[in-house]
C-alpha cells in the first residue's frame, strides 16, 4: 500500500518494483474537467494504492464496516516489466524528489 502524492503512474511503479511484479490497469479514475495524463502523473496525498490476493474480500470488508468499496484499477502480474493501462504502455511520470 501507498499513498498516491507522487502521482499514481509513479506510485504504482514504486510498489510495483519493490513487490517485484507487473501490473495492468483496466481503468484509471479521471475526474470531470481532467485528462488521463493528469490522473496518471497528478498526486493525492488522500488517496491509497494497494494490492491484494482477495480483492472480494477486502470489497466485502468494507461494505460490512460500512465504508464505501475501494475502486479496483486492475492486476499485478507475474512479468516484473509490465506496466501498461487499457492495453499501452505505461509511461511513468509524477513528482520526482530531489536529492
Amino acid at each position: 500500500m501507498i499513498d498516491v502524492s507522487d502521482g499514481l503512474a509513479a506510485d504504482l511503479d514504486q510498489l510495483a518494483r519493490r513487490s517485484g511484479v507487473g501490473f495492468e490497469l483496466a481503468s484509471v479514475p479521471v475526474a470531470e474537467g481532467a485528462a488521463i495524463d493528469e490522473a496518471l502523473a497528478g498526486g493525492d496525498d488522500y488517496v491509497l494504492v494497494f494490492t491484494t490476493p482477495g480483492p472480494a474480500d477486502v470489497v466485502n470488508a468494507f461494505l460490512a464496516a460500512g465504508v464505501p468499496a475501494p475502486y479496483m484499477i486492475g492486476e499485478c502480474v507475474a512479468n516484473s516489466r509490465l506496466r501498461l493501462v487499457a492495453g499501452q504502455t505505461l509511461k511513468v511520470v509524477g513528482w520526482e524528489h530531489s536529492l
